[in-house]
């Protein structure tokens, strides 16, 4: 009776392990641990048959392997997992993990200038075309880019659609998914919204604290 007992209350110590377990990948994971270790299987079968299709046809072996690689890379960046190399990583358009990214890849504003000017490429390898709309005058199509902190501060922070955002959330919409927000006075779906395959998370790092440091007074 002693024994069954023991291991009953072994059984029980065990199982509330796992459920603190549980709560704890959960909260260390951006997105559903189920589905996550779902998607592994998925994809861990179809590497099953790579030793047979390596000797019949190495060169489609191989590109199926690269791109299951992919797939695991992508699967980790979506739970949250930040590679030590994230700054040199493309964007893409996913706002959350880009904003959870950046947080570990510190800006240089000087940098953020010189790509911002045109007068440094982008992890494209070509140069942004910011001033062709972005100009200090009255040709501008676009907000200036002296004062941008302070319409943010001023203006842009008090608006009901904002409520919640940060400074930097704010300039990675408007670079990342440029259309989905205009401002008074400017047309709109002019600005090209394919900054998410152009820029490394150094470079929109760089832009931001480039931008952040736009704190003229306005007119």
């Amino acid at each position: 009776m002693r024994k069954w007992l023991l291991l009953g209350m072994l059984l029980s110590v065990l199982g509330a392990g796992y459920l603190i377990a549980q709560v704890d990948l959960e909260e260390a994971l951006t997105c559903d641990p189920t589905e996550l270790v779902f998607n592994q299987l998925d994809l861990q079968a179809e590497l099953d048959t790579f030793a047979a299709d390596l000797s019949e046809d190495p060169t489609t072996a191989l590109e199926r392997l690269y791109e299951t690689g992919l797939q695991y890379q992508e699967m980790a960046l979506e739970c949250g997992y930040i590679p030590a190399d994230a700054g040199d990583l493309f964007v893409g358009t996913d706002i959350d993990r880009i904003m959870n990214i950046l947080e570990t890849v510190p800006g240089d504003p000087i940098n953020g200038q010189l790509l911002y000017n045109d007068e440094a490429e982008a992890a494209d390898g070509n140069t942004l075309g910011c001033l062709g709309c972005h100009r200090d005058d009255e040709t501008s199509t676009g907000p200036q880019v002296a004062g941008t902190w302070t319409r943010w501060d001023e203006i842009h922070s008090l608006e009901s659609r904002f409520e919640g955002y940060t400074f930097e959330r704010y300039i990675v919409e408007s670079i990342i998914d440029p259309w989905a927000y205009t401002v008074d006075g400017y047309p709109e779906n002019i600005m090209p919204n394919n900054f998410g395959d152009r820029l490394s998370y150094q470079n929109l790092a760089d832009l931001i604290a480039y931008l952040s440091s736009q704190d003229q007074l306005l007119d």
